[in-house]
């Protein structure tokens, strides 16, 4: 059996919205809403909070 940190998964989505959120507060997007920004920023958070949450949890593979 392949054991897979969960965490490892968690941290790789919430890095990639981490970089979409900073290329939005950066203004490189076409999206310049301050609310789609605050809104961006909260998802943020909340994927490192989910990474934190579940950073004991194990997967079991094959």
């Amino acid at each position: 059996m392949f054991k897979l940190p969960a965490v490892i998964v968690y941290m790789i989505i919430a890095f990639n919205i981490t970089a979409f959120t900073v290329l939005l507060q950066l203004d490189m997007l076409i999206i310049k809403s301050v609310i789609f920004k605050i809104i961006a920023w909260a998802f943020t958070i909340g994927a490192w909070a989910l990474a934190y949450v579940n950073r004991d949890k194990v997967w079991e593979m094959f």
